[in-house]
């Protein structure tokens, strides 16, 4: 080839050789620039996503969540890495990536909408996806509830509905049939107790005791947070009502052991034949199920005698809360659009018919169309999956979704001024004064988390 001098380089259509000079050059030096540095430009580097998340109690959910999310990239040509963590540990986590601005591009936020709040500074705006995504699903359950600031600032991905979970065998040993109400659990749970089988929930730093103990001050007419979000409402004559109910249940039908409880421990003593009763999603049946668990001293499995009814009506209401489990995208990530088209993805109503369908109806999405799922209908212990899912509220009802709610769930106000009654560390009026102190700076702004 020969060589060009930079001397005989005419002008061409108004290009001088200095010019030409200037941008052979500057390629030239991009050209060596790459060279040196050993990597292919950025239009041909591998992008990458990642997603972090929880694992699933009925682990088949993230199998599918996995198939769905490998799919998406290997369509789009993207790499893909989904990372899943025990729940307890997400909140941590998400604090830290925060921090750093860096991370996963894609974060489950929860047990509740207050994350959006909480991080609303490092969230894109979803605001499109929401609105793309719910005609194709027959619209959002509570479109109102997971607005933060008026803003979609994350996806209402999933929720597990909180029915009870009932030895029938027992019930029928008892002479009881057809419980419907929280007395109705006080008494059998004494029954059970006296025969070795207490009733089982959760009073300690879990999110089980967390659901249970906020179903329970709603079904009595209380509630710690007015509409406003702003007056404190805890010290009331129905928490005291509530207050009452739960000491009883926990003197007369339940164990010491649920003041130690995590989340998997009510699943444990359904499963070993201990509990008569819990208040907790499918999980506990479906691990029964899947592990063929015999009824101890038998060859019956436990799983057959497991029935799941209606969350237990109060004096006042029938309403449930649960873990409100939601998707987000950091705004310091830098792939902000490939994070949004797997979401469309996700979210079209095959995808979401299948992941629900591998959960065998645990992750109930916050869409009209799934709660009509035909999986409600496949066992008879999904049938009332549906109808908890209508009486369920956000954690802070009445009041709005906030970082402050957030913060009561996060820090264990409710069940610790529950415990603290029912153990009889403090009186009723004492620890609904230090659980209104809490909440007072909790929500002035004052008490940081931990």
């Amino acid at each position: 080839m020969p060589t060009v001098h930079a001397e005989s380089v005419p002008r061409v259509r108004g290009v001088s050789r200095r010019q030409f000079l200037r941008v052979t050059g500057a390629g030239a030096t991009g050209l060596g620039a790459v060279l040196a540095s050993g990597r292919a430009p950025a239009i041909a580097q591998t992008r990458e996503l990642t997603f972090l998340t929880i694992a699933s109690f009925v682990p088949d959910t993230d199998k599918e969540l996995k198939r769905q999310f490998e799919e998406w990239g290997a369509k789009n040509k993207v790499k893909v890495r989904l990372d899943i963590i025990a729940h307890l540990q997400l909140q941590t986590k998400k604090a830290a990536e925060v921090q750093a601005r860096s991370g996963h591009d894609l974060t489950a936020l929860g047990p509740g909408l207050g994350d959006a709040d909480l991080y609303y500074d490092y969230l894109a705006d979803l605001n499109d996806i929401a609105g793309d995504v719910a005609p194709k699903n027959g619209g959002w359950l509570s479109p109102n509830d997971y607005l933060i600031r008026g803003k979609w600032k994350l996806l209402p991905w999933w929720q597990p509905p909180f029915p009870m979970a009932v030895r029938t065998d027992l019930l029928e040993q008892l002479g009881e049939k057809s419980p419907d109400t929280w007395e109705d659990w006080l008494r059998i749970g004494k029954k059970g107790k006296a025969i070795g089988h207490p009733f089982g929930t959760a009073m300690g730093h879990s999110g089980d005791a967390n659901v249970t103990l906020l179903s329970i001050l709603w079904s009595y007419g209380g509630s710690y947070v007015a509409k406003d979000g702003n007056r404190i409402t805890i010290n009331s004559k129905e928490t005291r009502q509530a207050m009452e109910f739960v000491k009883r249940l926990y003197t007369e039908a339940m164990d010491p052991e649920v003041l130690a409880w995590d989340d998997s421990s009510n699943n444990r003593c359904l499963n070993a034949g201990k509990c008569i009763a819990i208040h907790n999603p499918i999980s506990a049946y479906e691990s029964a199920k899947k592990d063929k668990v015999l009824v101890p001293g038998t060859q019956k499995e436990i799983a057959e005698v497991i029935d799941h009814i209606h969350t237990p009506r109060g004096p006042v209401d029938r309403k449930a809360t649960t873990g409100f489990w939601c998707v987000g995208v950091w705004n310091f990530s830098k792939n902000i659009d490939l994070a949004k088209d797997f979401l469309r993805y996700h979210f079209q109503p095959e995808n979401q018919n299948k992941w629900v369908e591998a959960g065998h109806g645990f992750n109930m999405p916050f869409l009209q169309n799934l709660t009509k799922h035909a999986v409600y209908k496949s066992d008879k212990q999904y049938r009332f999956i549906p109808e908890v899912a209508k009486v369920t509220v956000p954690p802070s009802w009445p009041g709005p979704t906030s970082a402050a709610s957030q913060q009561v769930w996060d820090l264990y106000i409710v069940p610790d001024m529950f415990a603290q009654h029912a153990t009889g560390k403090m009186t009723a009026d004492q620890a609904i004064a230090w659980a209104e102190k809490e909440m007072q700076e909790i929500y002035a702004g004052r008490k940081k988390r931990p």
